[in-house]
């Protein structure tokens, strides 16, 4: 078991500034319900709830030059709502006439899924952070310095933690991550994110 607010003091990682503002929040937030984690299962829910909390409320006030801690619940339903994903029909006969829905349901739901991911990248660039949307996350670990005698690059910056947390949640092919290949999560982490997001402010 471990506490909300001890999680999201990790998640803060030393911060002092507006990172700190969005974990404390987020704790305010989901404290009625969630003052204390579960272990992480195979789909850890609670956990994915907080991250995704404190990363969406960040973004909806630090891109706009906002306070974190004037973001609402509401708000951030309403911004994942607006960016739902298709549910899968589960009664899709097995014929051809249903392979091709599967794949349809397939093209939609990537579609949806790099919207959610870009328009949330989109938030974090405005707030000041070296994000890339839609491109695949480089591995953990220096990257190539263009001036050799500067160094590698660190990736992701390690004085940035929102970075950090946003490879974590995107990134399901480097073992380094957070939610990387061992974890095998059935969807991706950003999107149970947000699912688990609305689920939960959508009827608070």
């Amino acid at each position: 078991m471990t506490f909300l607010w001890s999680y999201t003091d990790a998640l803060a990682a030393g911060d002092e500034g507006w990172w700190r503002v969005a974990t404390r929040h987020t704790a305010d937030l989901l404290e009625a319900e969630h003052w204390w984690l579960d272990p992480p299962g195979p789909v850890p829910v609670q956990h994915l709830l907080v991250e995704t909390t404190a990363l969406l409320s960040y973004a909806l006030a630090r891109s706009r030059d906002g306070d974190p801690d004037t973001v609402t619940g509401a708000q951030l339903a309403a911004w994942a709502a607006a960016r739902p994903l298709p549910m899968l029909d589960e009664t899709v006969p097995d014929s051809l006439e249903g392979s091709l829905s599967l794949m349809q349901w397939s093209k939609i739901f990537e579609q949806q899924r790099l919207r959610q991911q870009n328009d949330l990248a989109g938030l974090l660039h405005a707030a000041g952070h070296q994000l890339t949307p839609a491109a695949p996350t480089p591995a953990p670990g220096p990257l190539p310095s263009a001036d050799p005698g500067r160094g590698p690059v660190p990736w992701p910056p390690p004085d940035d933690p929102v970075s950090a947390l946003w490879c974590d949640l995107i990134d399901r092919d480097n073992p380094g991550r957070r939610y990387g290949p061992d974890f095998r999560l059935p969807g991706p982490a950003l999107a149970l994110g947000l699912g688990a997001l609305v689920q939960h402010f959508d009827r608070a």
